[in-house]
């Protein structure tokens, strides 16, 4: 009969889902997790790694930019297209989505139900502003792929030129910059003196 850990793995306050050594623990006990399924020692409840965050699964995520679109991948193995939702507010992507699993297993002499139930969000801000209707998504083989087209509006900041009283005052001010700039409180002068 299967037998289940006594004390799963919970992380120190230290770590979160993007933390590397909490990748490297998953990545370790899935080593384990396949080794020890092939010579028939029991494994975690349903052969998944116990390095998950409680009801946290972790959404892979990639993303690649040409210049007329950002693509963003995103791996969901065991995730159903319906359990899956994209949202555009704003510029902010977001993607969350849940992950269901059971596992009956019925032997001559016991019975075994397991189920588990996980849940996940990422949110990606993105650097111009979106026309929603042109935003598509698709998932496929566990792979969701959602595809935002590029605006033609895609400046955030740009250069002002600032002007100053006297002929020989010029200088330049980006927006976000307004310390150290000519005609800004705390900034210096182009106007000579003397």
């Amino acid at each position: 009969m299967a037998r289940n850990p006594v004390t799963p793995f919970r992380p120190a306050g230290g770590m979160f889902p993007g933390d590397p050594f909490l990748s490297l623990h998953r990545e370790m006990n899935r080593l384990f997790d396949d080794t020890f399924r092939g010579i028939g020692l029991p494994v975690a409840a349903g052969g998944q790694s116990q390095g998950e965050l409680g009801n946290f699964v972790h959404a892979s995520m990639n993303v690649s930019e040409t210049d007329k679109e950002i693509s963003i991948t995103a791996e969901l193995p065991g995730v159903k297209e319906q359990d899956i939702d994209v949202n555009l507010d704003d510029d902010v992507l977001t993607i969350r989505g849940e992950k269901k699993f059971e596992r009956k297993d019925e032997k001559e002499n016991f019975h075994f139900v397991e189920r588990s139930y996980g849940t996940f969000q990422r949110s990606l801000r993105l650097p111009f502003a979106v026309n929603p209707d042109q935003v598509q998504a698709r998932f496929e083989n566990g792979v969701l792929t959602v595809v935002v087209p590029k605006s033609g509006r895609q400046e955030r900041s740009r250069r002002i030129q600032v002007q100053g009283q006297g002929p020989t005052s010029q200088g330049t001010i980006s927006k976000g910059e307004g310390q150290g700039q000519a005609g800004r409180p705390g900034g210096s002068s182009d106007t000579k003196s003397g």
